[in-house]
């Protein structure tokens, strides 16, 4: 885990909540520097504390935590909104489609694993700081996606200059894409970015379930999806996003 400090903003009306995340990060690389019971709240303080990291409670009275993401996000643009809720994870589903983008924790979350979480989180977001380009497509859930959206992602190479990259990371797209639609029974949004040395590709639905790894065998047409990714990415991960999940895999950019 990083040895980096992070300020930590928590808005939540539960003082409960509130006092069991002072608990799970006492003592750990996360400094809790402000508490709100209530968004406007949270905003004021963000805005004078300009802190690393935002815990926001989104269904703080209905929809008032949701409305709040955007100022905070602008009250403090360096930080990191996370939300949460004790929602069960498919409740959430569709509620803030908008909000694709901002990282999602439950409230199960155990306070042992919740500075881990928040610091994954938070890396993540600096790791995206040096794209330099991102190219965005969605697609129907509907098979005949799979062919399109290996299409796009052909295009977007062939227009860096990264044609090289073409033919493996039409394998992983078809693999993720037909398990977006198959499995997940979900539209697909495919974002491609270009960063100084890989070239990124997620694949994004709304589902929560994780993928998991199983074994295909010789005769089956799917099922080989992070195999793929495992032997030919350079990276790879699977992040929880508001309104579902994001596969992704970075591939060596060439000449880099």
């Amino acid at each position: 885990m990083s040895d980096t400090v992070h300020r930590l903003l928590v808005v939540d009306d539960n003082a409960d909540y509130r006092a069991l995340v002072r608990y799970a990060l006492a003592g750990t690389s996360i400094e809790i520097v402000g508490e709100a019971a209530a968004p406007a709240e949270g905003i004021e303080l963000a805005q004078e504390l300009q802190p690393d990291l935002v815990l926001l409670d989104i269904v703080h009275h209905t929809d008032a935590g949701l409305a709040a993401v955007r100022p905070l996000q602008e009250a403090a643009p360096a930080a990191t909104v996370v939300a949460v809720a004790s929602y069960a994870e498919h409740q959430l589903w569709g509620r803030a489609s908008h909000l694709g983008g901002i990282a999602y924790l439950s409230k199960s979350t155990p306070p042992t694993r919740l500075c881990e979480e928040l610091v994954r989180i938070r890396d993540r977001r600096h790791d995206s700081d040096d794209i330099e380009e991102t190219v965005r497509e969605q697609f129907p859930a509907d098979l005949r996606s799979v062919r399109a959206a290996r299409r796009f992602v052909s295009g977007v190479l062939d227009g860096w200059g990264c044609a090289e990259l073409d033919d493996g990371a039409a394998l992983l797209v078809s693999e993720l894409v037909t398990n977006a639609i198959v499995h997940a029974h979900s539209t697909v949004e495919l974002a491609v970015h270009l960063r100084p040395t890989r070239v990124r590709v997620e694949v994004i639905d709304t589902a929560r379930e994780h993928v998991r790894r199983r074994d295909a065998k010789e005769d089956e047409q799917s099922g080989r999806g992070m195999a793929l990714i495992e032997a030919l990415a350079a990276a790879w991960g699977i992040d929880s996003l508001l309104s579902g999940k994001s596969v992704w895999f970075e591939m060596e950019r060439p000449g880099a």
